[in-house]
């Protein structure tokens, strides 16, 4: 992570700057918060610790991301955990979860049990509570998923910033525009409990960093009323 943060950045926080950068390394984008892109337009995402040394990394799971996580061990930090949204990237991983954990330095994988499928590591229950939340200021919500369950990701940090699993889905990176949909649930209504969920979601934030497709910057507390409201009523 080093080097990402020796490179001069003049506009990080655009989807420019992410289509521009490379696939399998950490991209910072606001203050100790990072995007890495993996194939299939898959995004994961690591969270710097104020302390500067420890790491949470969240859906960087999928191929490509394997050498972007191991530097960072290799650069000396710690990985207190992978965080793993949803069931699609589970079943996507670069390698098994055994060599995913080795590859992060022993850290633990947590997932929510119904995304699991792998009997022959131990994930962890991303549901419990556990020190590991609370250092990075993190609070957890289950989504409506077409299959297992999308757990999304709050924490205060930066103001507020939003991992929304695959729950909903950015604008594609050749569009103009940040506009942001509900991901297809698979069913009338999951789709409609999965609408209701974003419209009774009432953390305030100011980024909002999907699974797949343009993270939103910046959002003022009227433009977060509003953010949400549209994609509670998927408009």
């Amino acid at each position: 992570m080093k080097s990402v943060d020796k490179k001069e950045v003049i506009s990080s926080q655009s989807a420019e700057f992410i289509q521009q950068g490379e696939e399998g390394k950490f991209l910072k984008m606001i203050s100790d918060t990072f995007i890495i892109k993996m194939e299939n337009g898959a995004q994961g995402y690591a969270i710097r610790h104020l302390n500067g040394k420890d790491f949470i990394l969240i859906d960087t799971v999928g191929k490509g991301a394997q050498k972007g996580v191991k530097h960072l061990v290799e650069e000396g930090y710690k990985i207190n955990a992978i965080l793993v949204t949803n069931k699609e990237a589970m079943r996507n991983t670069y390698d098994t979860l055994k060599t995913i954990s080795e590859d992060a330095g022993g850290a633990p994988i947590f997932s929510h049990p119904m995304n699991v499928n792998d009997s022959s590591f131990p994930v962890k229950d991303i549901t419990s509570k556990n020190k590991i939340f609370d250092h990075f200021s993190i609070e957890l919500d289950d989504f409506p998923s077409a299959s297992g369950e999308n757990t999304v990701i709050f924490t205060d940090i930066n103001e507020g910033m939003v991992f929304a699993a695959n729950s909903a889905t950015g604008a594609s990176y050749d569009e103009d525009g940040y506009k942001v949909k509900l991901t297809d649930a698979g069913s009338e209504n999951k789709n409609s409990s999965l609408a209701e969920a974003w419209r009774t979601y009432t953390r305030e934030f100011r980024y909002f960093f999907p699974y797949k497709g343009k993270p939103v910057f910046n959002l003022e507390e009227g433009e977060q009323t509003d953010f949400i409201l549209r994609l509670g009523n998927n408009k």
